[in-house]
């Protein structure tokens, strides 16, 4: 059986992307693994996600391709703010692939929950979070579509 982390990772070596940046964290763990075993992506692992994010934007920038960044739940998508303003402001397609509480620990005041479709709604012209498995494909195309045809940055958030 695919797993969702899977889905992602094989959606974003099949529209082009080759490297992704970001920090490693339990929430987005399925993830990076995904990442590992997909030979056609390199994972680069930043100390900061704000770099991950500025690197993302950079590489978006100079090639005209999407970038791609992660970071974990709670101040790990929130690290990654600046980088996607930049990439708002220079009008790069960048995705930021963003972790979240446990889906039933939300709205519960969890440890670090944040409520990312609110925090990127100022940055983002797409930002949605993930909250059934059968949303996956429609919402990974809708935010990669989103980035590349309006030059901005779509936020998919995993729970």
């Amino acid at each position: 059986m695919t797993t969702i982390a899977e889905l992602i990772v094989k959606g974003l070596a099949d529209h082009g992307v080759r490297t992704i940046w970001g920090v490693v964290g339990d929430a987005l763990n399925p993830v990076t693994e995904a990442i590992r075993r997909e030979e056609r992506l390199e994972w680069i692992g930043v100390r900061h996600e704000e770099v991950g994010a500025f690197a993302a934007a950079a590489q978006a920038q100079l090639t005209g391709t999407i970038g791609v960044c992660m970071g974990t739940v709670g101040p790990g998508s929130i690290h990654l703010l600046n980088g996607l303003y930049d990439a708002k402001k220079s009008h790069a397609p960048l995705l930021a692939i963003c972790g979240q509480v446990p889906m039933a620990e939300i709205g519960s005041d969890y440890f670090q929950e944040v409520n990312n479709d609110v925090l990127f709604s100022d940055v983002a012209v797409f930002a949605q979070t993930v909250t059934s498995p059968s949303q996956l494909p429609h919402l990974f195309e809708q935010a990669v579509n989103a980035a590349t045809s309006h030059r901005g940055v779509s936020v998919l958030t995993l729970p």
